[in-house]
């Protein structure tokens, strides 16, 4: 039987969005690049199987997708195990599907309690169970550069580097090639565009957390905003003038 958590998001312990999605991340050796991208639900029925063995087909779990349909598949299968063990939460899973920060925020939030809580600490291999899957937002066709080279795809110039690299022979590389004429010279531009391709992930993925920040701050100022320029008391136009002073301001 599961524990059952009742979770508040006013509590100070919660942890940030990046210490989440590097928990999720760590756990399952997904490459899930924002908290938006749990929206697939994958990782989420992947550990309820790491809790419960078993309470979910993992076979029928699509890991690696960027279709709605499969989210809504992936969120159902979760909420039919929660149902099963008789947890007391719902799952929001029209939100979730649609990618809003927010709503996979927060669930994600109520999820690590919860796991927490029926968590008891025995080992689990997540790729053996998932078949070495790669697990993330995307397909194998749609996954950036730099995660191409790492899905174990057994076509493409990308895992003959793999292959080769592994192996210490450049023989398989050489066949991946042009009529077999690759060189060391080439092998070196795939791995530099590789590199490249890496930093230009890493790139996007901060400008996408500096947006998120910017309206989730946003957001609060206007909500700062309307409280200030709602409250009438005499004895807080001081104050309320200051802080209005203090979010006008242009430098």
């Amino acid at each position: 039987m599961a524990v059952n958590v009742h979770f508040t998001g006013q509590t100070s312990d919660n942890l940030s969005r990046i210490e989440l999605l590097a928990w999720i991340n760590r756990t399952l050796l997904s490459d899930f690049k924002k908290v938006e991208e749990l929206c697939t639900g994958a990782a989420y029925c992947q550990l309820m199987d790491v809790l419960f063995p078993g309470c979910i087909s993992i076979k029928r779990v699509k890991y690696c997708t960027n279709v709605e349909h499969d989210f809504l598949s992936n969120l159902r299968m979760f909420q039919n195990a929660l149902v099963q063990l008789k947890v007391d939460r719902s799952v929001p899973i029209e939100r979730l599907a649609k990618g809003r920060f927010q709503d996979n925020f927060e669930f994600l939030q109520w999820f690590k309690k919860f796991f927490d809580a029926n968590y008891d600490g025995k080992e689990y291999d997540p790729q053996a169970a998932r078949n070495h899957v790669p697990m993330g937002y995307g397909t194998p066709n749609t996954l950036r550069p730099s995660q191409k080279l790492n899905t174990g795809s057994s076509g493409g110039l990308g895992a003959a580097m793999k292959r080769a690299g592994s192996n210490g022979s450049t023989s398989r590389l050489q066949a991946a090639g042009k009529g077999g004429k690759n060189t060391v010279s080439e092998q070196k531009a795939w791995e530099k565009i590789s590199t490249l391709a890496s930093n230009i992930d890493d790139l996007t993925v901060k400008i996408q957390d500096a947006e998120i920040s910017r309206e989730y701050y946003y957001k609060k100022l206007v909500m700062i905003e309307k409280l200030i320029n709602e409250n009438t008391e005499d004895e807080q136009d001081a104050f309320c003038s200051k802080v209005k002073e203090i979010m006008y301001a242009t430098e």
